[in-house]
């Protein structure tokens, strides 16, 4: 478990940038204590959306007992 509680997100954004060598993801979390903004490119995608899948699955079996 974390030391302290995480951040709840009150609002959820994205973005993208792009120079001339690279294109990135920008997520934007909005919480009570601020914005916090990650860059992500296509390996952080995967990695992420695995893990929300595997987060999906563990509260959905909550929920069934």
């Amino acid at each position: 478990m974390p030391d302290k509680p995480p951040y709840m997100p009150t609002g959820i954004g994205m973005g993208i940038l792009v120079d001339d060598e690279a294109k990135v993801g920008v997520l934007i979390f909005h919480t009570a204590q601020g914005t916090f903004d990650f860059a992500i490119n296509l390996q952080a995608v995967d990695v992420l959306t695995k893990a929300l899948n595997k987060i999906e699955m563990h509260l959905h079996s909550d929920k069934a007992h």
